[in-house]
């Protein structure tokens, strides 16, 4: 073959000197320290055993050895990717998610791929693009939104592309990948992940189309094929704000955003054998409906706070790690259950308009934990001994321990009071947003 490789890896031919395509690259994959990163990194994202049943915690325990073998199947083209363990989680509307996990080995190979050809991919990805990119979040894609909005571009594409993951074809895919990457051995065993199978039920079924979601690569390999999308609305000069397989447009008139949903339309379902969701599909004016991207809800052009779905999955949630008819330590029960998932629901939804709802919610965890707190002491003696510690005066009351209205009593918020909770170390979702607005704290 024409041309020099470098030691970077890539050659440049010499009738297309400006395309610069990657020849050897498997080598840096299977490389030792790439593929002990690659452990490191799946350790952290925990997750699942597959079909083999082996753990995170089982492959540490040999890890040298079990990294040393897949380096080995690897160099030796022996290495072959098991079927996806296939799991369903539940989904607000009642339906379920697919999702395919692969076997701990797998994991750590898929990583090691990534590692590697992923800053190949990232050099040519576009700024609209936000989903599973390092160094950008859902909060630089839903800031963005903001100012496509403030800027005018008030009708709004909200698209949904049905089964996204389940059906990205594998021709046009690796395809897009051939366009960056001549390596075989990479380009092999990138189909091999491809091909490897669902293991449901104890029956095994290939899959001729899909990148399963809970694989450690499906996040790139989704991204790559989505990008002809984002290389289109660029060139057209179109407004669009894209997380992975979610996306929304902005358009300065109503028929104009009509012209666009059509062409892309068209795209997706002709060049890209995609379908877009007939029903999910539509096309708002932000200034008199809302709309919903990535559980924060827009409202006329400026408003921005969680949805619906959103504030009830949180109460759900809530209301299942303080469950009223438990008997707990109710400091270990905050520390360990509910402050990390309020720190988490309160950093993620705490960037806009949040503070008066995150006020109520901080009133009525309070009173849900006051209410725990009453029915693990069952004994009213517990209240009064409480009650004569914070100085009561008066005669002690009759309070029914196990009652929901008694957690808004007075003598309860003398006995619990705010500050209480401040010493035992509950989050605030107040002092959360308060540090995300320090000029409005």
């Amino acid at each position: 073959m024409n041309g020099k490789e470098d030691k970077q890896g890539f050659r440049e031919g010499v009738k297309t000197p400006q395309k610069r395509k990657w020849y050897s690259l498997i080598d840096k994959i299977w490389a030792m320290p790439n593929m002990e990163e690659a452990f490191k990194e799946v350790k952290k994202n925990r997750g699942a055993a597959g079909v083999d049943g082996v753990t995170i915690k089982a492959f540490e325990f040999g890890v040298e050895d079990n990294v040393q073998i897949l380096q080995r199947e690897l160099r030796e083209k022996t290495y072959k990717p098991r079927p996806v363990k296939r799991v369903y989680i539940p989904k607000a509307d009642g339906s379920k998610r697919p999702l395919g996990i692969p076997t701990v080995r797998d994991r750590v190979v898929q990583a090691s791929v990534r590692r590697i050809i992923e800053p190949i991919f990232e050099a040519k990805f576009l700024d609209c693009s936000f989903g599973f990119r390092p160094n950008r979040s859902a909060h630089m894609a839903l800031e963005k939104i903001r100012k496509d909005l403030w800027d005018g571009y008030v009708y709004v594409i909200d698209a949904d592309l049905k089964s996204y993951f389940d059906t990205i074809p594998h021709d046009k895919l690796m395809s897009l990948v051939r366009e960056e990457i001549v390596d075989g051995s990479v380009i092999g065993l990138l189909e091999s992940f491809l091909q490897a199978g669902i293991m449901e039920g104890g029956s095994f079924h290939l899959n001729e189309k899909g990148t399963p979601q809970g694989g450690v690569i499906s996040p790139l390999l989704a991204n790559i094929y989505l990008h002809p999308l984002d290389e289109l609305m660029m060139e057209r000069g179109h407004r669009i704000t894209r997380y992975a397989d979610d996306f929304v447009i902005c358009c300065k008139s109503q028929k104009g955003a009509e012209r666009v949903l059509k062409s892309v339309t068209r795209f997706l379902e002709q060049k890209l054998g995609l379908t877009v969701h007939p029903e999910k599909t539509k096309i708002v004016n932000n200034m008199e409906e809302s709309f919903v991207f990535l559980g924060y809800e827009f409202k006329q052009g400026y408003w921005v706070q969680p949805s619906e779905k959103s504030i009830k999955k949180f109460k759900s949630k809530v209301k299942e790690i303080t469950k009223r008819n438990q008997t707990v330590n109710i400091e270990k029960l905050i520390k360990e259950e509910l402050n990390p998932y309020l720190r988490g629901w309160g950093n993620y939804f705490g960037h806009w308009h949040t503070k008066t709802l995150f006020t109520k919610f901080d009133q009525w965890i309070r009173r849900r934990l006051r209410s725990v707190q009453l029915r693990s002491w069952r004994k009213i003696r517990k209240l009064h001994r409480e009650l004569r510690r914070r100085k009561w005066k008066g005669e002690l009351p009759r309070v029914r321990m196990y009652a929901w209205r008694s957690s808004m009593s007075t003598p309860v918020h003398v006995a619990l009071p705010n500050e209480w909770f401040k010493e035992i170390g509950l989050v605030s979702l107040v002092d959360i947003y308060n540090e995300h607005h320090p000029q409005r704290g």
